[in-house]
């Protein structure tokens, strides 16, 4: 069985802190509305995975360009 906690310090106290993973939330995310603007071909869409052109960005690995 797996211990679901997590270990924290603080380098001003001694003392460990346990937090117990399950009270944690799984996720948050933000998600800004989108314009509809810009919009490709269903055909050139199923090939860049998003409809909208500005959020097809190159992965070059640390950050997106165009």
């Amino acid at each position: 069985m797996m211990d679901n906690s997590y270990h924290s310090s603080c380098s001003c106290t001694q003392e460990k802190e346990t937090v117990k993973l399950d009270s944690l939330p799984l996720a948050m995310a933000y998600v800004p509305w989108q314009k509809w603007q810009n919009i490709y071909k269903p055909e050139n869409a199923l090939c860049a995975g998003t409809i909208f052109q500005e959020l097809d960005l190159a992965f070059l690995g640390r950050r997106c360009r165009k």
